[in-house]
């Protein structure tokens, strides 16, 4: 490997860890899942992904070593906040599931004093 080509490859890590995006949490209006996904660096990993890839079947060096941990970095925080997703998403399946049970007997009461009513 040149120094130059190292060089090239070093620039386009910096050029990939530079796409972070930052997500504006003033909105106190902003969904917290919409705000998780939003975190996910997504094109960080696809992009540090395709650049290991490229590298297949070279030679494995700093670089390369350099650029796996920033993709497993990126995978935990993915992680992280899918995660965060999932919770969020069965706390409001469990804050809908009781006023559900609750109106299902409410129906099934209902029912059964329709069904002793005498229409005679």
């Amino acid at each position: 490997m040149s120094p130059g080509d190292a060089s090239e490859r070093l620039r386009e890590i910096e050029k990939i860890l530079s796409h972070r995006r930052a997500v504006t949490r003033a909105d106190s209006n902003a969904d917290a899942v919409a705000v998780h996904l939003a975190d996910v660096p997504s094109v960080r990993i696809k992009e540090l992904t395709a650049a290991l890839r490229r590298r297949c079947g070279e030679t494995v060096d700093e670089i390369d070593a350099v650029a796996m941990r920033l993709l497993l970095a990126d995978y935990s925080v993915a992680v992280m906040h899918l995660r965060a997703v999932a919770r969020d998403s069965a706390s409001r399946i469990d804050g809908v599931a009781g006023p559900l049970k609750t109106i299902q007997r409410a129906a099934r009461l209902h029912d059964r004093r329709d069904e002793n009513i005498d229409p005679g």
